[in-house]
């Protein structure tokens, strides 16, 4: 079994260097490995070739995406990535939305893995489904159902989300990297 461990990570000098989120993708080698999967990877602040990454995303039986929120969304450069790796995967990561073979929208993947959605927020975590937070009407998987919608189009079976909170004014890393290592193996 292989598995595409994606670190979306973009650096900004003095405010993330991102050393959580390489942690968290050598974390995540680590749990893929102990389950005796075979790793792909890629580091999108770094080149990489997009044949060679559409060629990754048609080998994995797993694909892990874990990026951190800015702005409520993921870095423009991570954005750019699934942009041009998905669009440059027409034919083999999918084939049309899938009407075009009598199916409804959204069943045009071709892919046959699982997949999970991974990041980091300065946000706490009562931000989400609290009364008078900021997003107090949605849950994480509310929020990342853009990302897994994704996924599920592309033929790719979504687990669910992870998410790392407060990670600048309130960090917990090690005690949260211990609920993501139990997260990751009940998952793979």
């Amino acid at each position: 079994m292989k598995a595409l461990v994606i670190n979306g990570h973009v650096r900004w000098p003095q405010i993330a260097e991102g050393k959580l989120n390489q942690t968290i993708f050598e974390e995540s080698i680590t749990a893929f490995r102990e389950k005796g999967y075979e790793i792909l990877e890629t580091t999108i602040d770094k080149r990489y070739d997009v044949p060679q990454e559409v060629e990754k995303w048609i080998n994995a039986d797993f694909i892990l995406f874990h990026f951190p929120i800015n702005w409520f969304g993921m870095p423009a450069k991570t954005k750019a990535y699934i942009d041009t790796v998905l669009m440059s995967g027409y034919g083999k990561i999918y084939a049309g939305d899938g009407r075009n073979n009598g199916g409804k929208y959204g069943t045009g993947g071709l892919l046959k893995s699982r997949g999970m959605i991974v990041n980091t927020w300065n946000a706490p975590e009562e931000t989400f489904e609290t009364p008078e937070q900021l997003l107090s009407d949605i849950s994480m998987e509310d929020f990342t159902k853009p990302f897994t919608a994704a996924l599920q189009f592309l033929g790719v079976e979504p687990q669910p989300t992870f998410a790392f909170y407060d990670v600048f004014k309130n960090p917990d890393i090690e005690n949260d990297l211990k609920k993501y290592k139990e997260h990751i193996t009940k998952y793979i």
